[in-house]
Formats: C-alpha cells, structure tokens, sequence
C-alpha cells in the first residue's frame, strides 16, 4: 500500500510513498496545500494526539440557549408581543450562542491524530477505524525509507572516499538497517575496492 487516502467532511489528505521520500497533498476549506517529505528528513518517532469534546464548554452553549429561550419568553409574557416580533426577539437573544458556537467551532469536534515525526507535518487522521490502515502506511513509510538507505549507501562506490562509505555503513549499523555480519562484510569489500555484484 503506497497510498493512502482520508477524508474528513470537506477536508482531504493523499499520502504516496515515492522512490525518495512521501508526498503529500492536503484539502482544509478549499486551501490546497502540497509537498514532498524526503526520507532524510522522516525521522522512527511516532505520536498520538486524541482531543475529545470539552462537557463544560457544551454546557455553556446549551446555557446560553436555555438562557435565550426563557429570555424571549419572559419578554413575550410582559410585553404581549406577536409571534413574528417574539421570533425577532429570540433571533437577537440567540445572537451570543451562536457566536460562542463559531468561535469556538474546533472545541465541539472529536479529534484523533497520529504523527510520525517529520521536518515537514506528516499526520494522519487517527479514529478508531483508520487505526489499522495508518498503522500499516507508517510501517510500508518505514520499510521503504529502509529500502532507499540500503539502495543508496550499501554499496561499494569508487567515487567516494573509503572513509566516507564505512561510516556510513557503521550508520546504517548503529540505526539497525542492517546486521553486524551485513557491515563487516561490505566493509571488507570497501577495503578491497571490490564491487559487490547486485549492490552497485
């Protein structure tokens, strides 16, 4: 799986796996937003970010609205108004509701997230039914960011300074991509100036 694709009501995010790295595309409120994170640049670090609604702010607004009803109602009674200006004095008393519900749009929402740690954002919508697939992309994320290491420094380059090639080998040691056996041995090879049939 290379790609992989997630919608939350108007907003869209594609994610593909290239040969370097991972491009992104992502849709919020019709602002497009593209770019490219490379391998070099995507670091193991994996976290999770879940905001539920917050009880006390819902509560306010229902407050508020309860509050706006008695409100209309109490003018209604005293003033004996007709049913046309009792809905614009429930219309005026509404107002401050409504505007607590805009301002404070993003509180109402459920919000579940996972992020591999990145120069550039890469992060996921996490509900529970995307769980699985995410999971999934960040490992084939992994894999390939693996894959690309190996294509690009496990070789013998007679271009490069001995020097240079080992350490990177001794990196890709120490990150754990390849074995002690796998290091020793292309590094046997970079001493002898050999290239590996395969590998280059």
């Amino acid at each position: 799986m290379n790609i992989l694709n997630q919608k939350d009501g108007r907003n869209k995010k594609y994610f593909e796996i290239q040969e370097d790295g991972v491009f992104v595309r992502t849709l919020f409120a019709k602002e497009l937003n593209e770019y490219k994170v490379h391998f070099n640049d995507i670091q193991n670090d994996e976290s999770v970010f879940r905001k539920s609604k917050d009880p006390i702010l819902i509560g306010i607004v229902v407050s508020v609205i309860l509050n706006s009803i008695l409100l209309t109602i109490f003018i209604n009674d005293n003033y004996n108004l007709s049913f046309s200006a009792g809905m614009i004095v429930f219309g005026i008393a509404i107002i401050p509701s409504l505007l607590v519900t805009a301002l404070c749009n993003n509180e109402f929402k459920k919000d579940n997230s996972k992020s591999l740690a990145a120069t550039k954002p890469l992060i996921f919508s996490y509900s529970n039914k995307q769980m699985t697939e995410v999971d999934s992309f960040i490992s084939k994320i992994k894999e390939c960011k693996k894959n690309y290491y190996l294509k690009t420094y496990y070789k013998v380059d007679n271009l490069i300074p001995p020097h240079i090639q080992i350490s990177r080998i001794h990196w890709l040691y120490e990150n754990q991509y390849i074995t002690e056996s796998d290091a020793t041995f292309i590094i046997a090879e970079i001493n002898s100036k050999k290239i590996i049939d395969g590998l280059y």
